[in-house]
């Protein structure tokens, strides 16, 4: 007999991602993260399977670690990945006393950081590790030839290396030094308070581990990308000067012995998510056409790499091809202040890039995968739910995978090889687990039928009880139509009894509610409670408009949605009305917060990482540009 969802099965759940196909699209490789309980803390680990699913899946790395970002070489044999090992600290001691020197270097963390690491999938073995950085690796990519890889790495000078020692407490007196706080972008969700150590470019030789740099100077230069030809290495640099006050992220180029660099954005775009085309003649990014309207559609976007403009000295290429304004906020703003509140960057040229979606009324939500020279396919949010959609050039943009009843999701890190693409699927009663898709089934438009599931890493779940999901739509103030998702208890039956509701709203609030795998949902619903998930006005994947209408005036609207939500189950006679309850994190705290203020229908509430004051919250979160720019 099948039992409740318990707490202890968070333990038990692991999520598979991050799937990278072979080039002779035989192999998968892929992370899972998994919980340890003790530790209150997560591991991944990497796994192979066959991407026709005639094998198990395989387990490559073991252990406490996070193994993440794997990619193939390009004859497929070796397999590079990120990884922070706890032995890293021992090897570089043993490797600094080995060289002549006791002292620990300057700036070194007391924590493992990322390094890169090889495997040899021929011949099986331990992974080789190709870096020692300090500061540890961010991100990489494999050359064409094999032979390297180029990666970005934080890179510390002198004096801030004593900085960095004296913050972490392993100066001369053995006690934590004060943060020196002179930058506007002060602190950021996830690396906390932010210092002002570049992120550069280097080349490390796979034989020889022998690192080079390749970029230098004031900026931060990311997300390396090697053409297929080799002959270049795109990467994304905020070059305004002023990078902590605006968005105009642009895609340059330089050549992979540092030389002949070439500026391939002109600033009228953020740009993100870069991907070149099999011939390397293109790239395709994803950005809104307004960096800075969060509101506004992020869009797939093709420039071509023969427009890219030389660049004489790339260090030196700091607030040129700007206007005066040179994305500098006044010290004292003239007239009023609303309207003088900011100084956006203006460029001095466009860029000559060509929008694939912009028939599309939805988002792109994730990295595009290049199909062949003229065809790309990219995850997208479509009416509260994650899918494939299919755009070409000079042909309009359509979502093409699923394309049945609207209750699955699939995952935004989708990777096609060898004529197969892998991607994450998941529905509300079913854990995320990898399949496959032959691309020439996406072409017919009959994709469903011939997916095949390759991974089973939750059948465990087969045996508990889970909520169903059905969608509701209702009217809403100013007669909009919105849509919620409702999570019945498992054997909810209203004519039995009434359910208890809980309300759970969404952060962002540029997101969305969809029907994927929510823990916390089914164990809620597990418990007996009816769980409510509106996709109120701002929520993506309704179109741009419906997003829009709450730009520079949270609160009602969204707090209508939820309430026209609320009195819509209880129309249906689902919900007992004296036991109804309110929470959400982030966005959702904040509606919550609202919710708490406007109206006494909820018995509790709980406010996750919400907040009251916007006023307070201003120079003292991380989201100062949002609230200059949300006007």
């Amino acid at each position: 007999m099948k039992s409740k969802l318990r707490l202890a099965d968070l333990y038990a759940l692991l999520t598979p991602g991050q799937p990278r196909v072979s080039p002779d699209g035989r192999r998968v490789a892929y992370v899972v993260q998994g919980f340890r309980k003790k530790e209150n803390d997560r591991y991944q680990n990497l796994w192979m399977v066959a991407a026709d699913g005639s094998t198990p899946p395989h387990r490559l790395t073991r252990g406490a670690t996070r193994d993440t970002a794997p990619a193939w070489s390009p004859d497929g044999r070796y397999l590079a990945f990120l990884s922070t090992r706890e032995h890293e600290l021992e090897v570089a001691a043993t490797l600094a006393e080995a060289e002549g020197g006791t002292e620990r270097k300057p700036g070194t963390p007391d924590k493992p950081q990322p390094q890169l690491w090889l495997l040899d999938t021929a011949w099986g073995g331990e992974p080789r590790q190709l870096t020692r950085r300090d500061e540890g690796v961010a991100e990489f990519d494999w050359s064409p030839d094999g032979r390297r890889l180029v990666f970005s790495s934080r890179d510390p000078e002198e004096a801030q290396k004593t900085y960095l020692d004296s913050i972490r407490g392993k100066g001369k007196e053995g006690e934590k030094g004060p943060l020196v706080i002179d930058r506007v972008q002060h602190k950021q969700d996830g690396s906390g308070y932010l210092d002002d150590v570049k992120t550069h470019l280097f080349i490390v030789d796979v034989d020889t581990r022998q690192v080079t740099r390749l970029t230098g100077g004031s900026c931060n230069e990311t997300a390396p990308r090697w053409s297929p030809d080799g002959r270049w290495i795109a990467f994304t640099s905020n070059r305004t000067g002023d990078a902590d006050n605006n968005h105009r992220n642009d895609l340059w180029l330089i050549g992979p012995d540092g030389a002949g660099a070439r500026r391939l954005t002109a600033g009228d775009v953020g740009a993100g998510a870069a991907s070149w085309s099999p011939d390397a003649r293109s790239i395709a990014f994803v950005s809104s056409l307004v960096p800075e309207n969060y509101y506004l559609l992020r869009h797939l976007l093709v420039v071509e790499v023969d427009a890219a403009e030389a660049v004489d000295d790339l260090a030196a290429c700091v607030g040129r091809g700007w206007s005066a304004l040179g994305g500098v906020v006044p010290d004292r703003p003239a007239g009023d202040v609303v309207s003088s509140a900011r100084a956006y960057p203006v460029p001095l040229k466009s860029t000559a890039f060509q929008v694939l979606t912009a028939g599309l009324d939805r988002p792109v939500v994730g990295t595009p995968v290049w199909l062949n020279e003229r065809e790309l396919l990219f995850p997208t949010g479509d009416r509260g739910q994650t899918r494939l959609a299919w755009a070409g050039r000079g042909d309009r943009a359509r979502p093409v995978f699923p394309s049945c009843d609207r209750m699955g999701n699939v995952s935004h890190d989708a990777h096609a090889a060898g004529g197969v693409l892998v991607l994450g699927m998941s529905s509300p009663s079913a854990a995320p687990e990898l399949y496959a898709v032959p691309l020439a089934a996406l072409e017919e438009g009959v994709p469903e039928e011939r997916a095949t599931r390759l991974t089973y890493h939750n059948t465990w779940l087969e045996e508990r009880l889970t909520a169903r999901y059905e969608r509701i739509t209702f009217p809403s103030s100013g007669n909009v139509e919105v849509e919620a998702l409702c999570a019945l208890p498992p054997g909810f039956d209203p004519a039995q009894a009434k359910a208890p509701l809980l309300v759970k709203i969404h952060g962002g609030p540029m997101s969305y509610d969809g029907p994927d795998f929510r823990f916390d949902v089914q164990h809620w619903a597990g418990q007996g409670y009816l769980v409510l998930m509106v996709n109120y006005r701002g929520s993506i994947s309704y179109g741009e408009e419906f997003c829009q209408v709450i730009q520079g005036d949270w609160g009602p609207r969204e707090h209508d949605d939820v309430m026209h939500g609320v009195q819509a189950v209880l129309d249906r006679g689902w919900v007992d009305a004296d036991r109804m309850y309110c929470t959400g994190f982030s966005q959702g705290g904040i509606m919550t917060n609202w919710a708490v203020g406007h109206t006494s229908r909820f018995r509790a509430a709980a406010s996750e990482h919400g907040m009251w004051d916007y006023v307070a919250a201003f120079g003292t979160d991380d989201c100062h540009r949002w609230w200059q720019d949300d006007l």
